[in-house]
């Protein structure tokens, strides 16, 4: 696998998400036959995701000094081999991502990279910006995904027209969700959720772009 690959793949709390999306876009949405197989792979790989919801990992005193000396020292990045020295200036953006969003350290410093790497698709924006981007991109993607598996099951008044094999699968899923108390941590979300309180956080960050990163 080469590099940049293993960047993308690295950003924990942005590439496995994007991968459930897709999964879930190609067995419900685009009908693959061939994809029922995978999404069943990766929907009990990314259980804990689901049941979690929205949980970010905590930030953690080793990472921090890990992180504080990845200038001289190196840290390891999930997906890479060995160590990797890190700018100066990216120890100090990873911090502040770490404290905007309350991640753990190596996971901000994931995101920067992955940001960075995908730096080329969002002309005028820096990879913070970018990181920022993708961290809400996640968001998306595993919400994205727990809706549509729940509109996959046959309801009394609606159905997708699935297959019985895919149906099952879904539905199965879904249902131990919902036994781990799905319910009530999307009300919780819901509740605590404040899309203008998130804005105020960014601006004072300096995590704000322009109009159009204010929309993407």
């Amino acid at each position: 696998m080469s590099a940049p690959l293993a960047v993308i793949s690295a950003a924990s709390l942005w590439g496995p998400y994007k991968d459930i999306w897709q999964a879930v876009v190609n067995a419900i949405w685009k009908r693959q036959p061939e994809a029922i197989h995978l999404l069943d792979q990766i929907l009990k790989k990314h259980k804990p995701d689901f049941i979690s919801l929205f949980r970010n990992p905590p930030k953690n005193a080793q990472q921090h000094e890990k992180v504080q000396k990845a200038n001289t020292e190196g840290v390891a990045i999930q997906g890479q081999q060995g160590t990797r020295l890190l700018p100066e200036q990216l120890i100090k953006e990873a911090f502040i991502l770490s404290d905007l969003f309350d991640i753990g350290e190596l996971a901000a410093v994931e995101l920067l990279l992955a940001g960075e790497h995908q730096q080329p698709r969002f002309p005028g924006l820096t990879r913070g910006l970018v990181a920022v981007l993708l961290y809400w991109d996640g968001k998306r993607c595993i919400a994205n995904s727990l809706r549509t598996l729940i509109q996959s099951r046959r309801g009394k008044t609606w159905t997708l027209e699935l297959s019985p094999e895919l149906v099952s699968i879904t539905a199965h899923f879904t249902d131990e969700l919902m036994e781990q108390g799905l319910t009530h941590k999307i009300l919780t979300l819901v509740s605590q959720i404040d899309v203008n309180t998130e804005f105020e956080k960014l601006q004072k960050e300096r995590g704000l772009g322009s109009e159009k990163h204010r929309k993407e």
